[in-house]
């Protein structure tokens, strides 16, 4: 599994994903420290963005945010992702900055890219 920050483990509990689902995981770190999740998609508008809501695995959790992923097709042939988080106050979104969700964010894009070129290359 490609997805998440480098040294993480991804443990699927359910996952569906079309507009309205839900994706329920935990990011484990290696000495077992787990970290529980849900996505639930908001929009998937193929192949151009996916927006959820992001946060624990918990009912209206404090933390959560909304992130959206876009997808532009450039004139070379590449595409650009950009992923944006939208926090509802600029102290979550500094807290979570501080926690390094961009660096994070940077090593789980860097994983996606080597998945993506693996895939290509068989």
């Amino acid at each position: 599994m490609w997805f998440g920050p480098e040294g993480m483990a991804i443990e699927t509990k359910e996952i569906d994903l079309s507009p309205g689902g839900v994706w329920r995981f935990d990011m484990v770190a290696a000495g077992g420290t787990r970290y529980s999740n849900r996505m639930v998609f908001l929009r998937m508008e193929a192949p151009a963005l996916i927006e959820v809501e992001h946060g624990s695995d918990q009912e209206n959790d404090p933390g959560r945010f909304r992130m959206l992923v876009t997808f532009d097709e450039q004139s070379d042939g590449k595409t650009v992702l950009t992923l944006r988080q939208m926090h509802p106050s600029r102290e979550q979104r500094e807290r979570t900055i501080g926690f390094g969700a961009v660096e994070y964010g940077g090593q789980t894009l860097e994983k996606l890219a080597l998945h993506v070129a693996k895939v290509r290359g068989r």
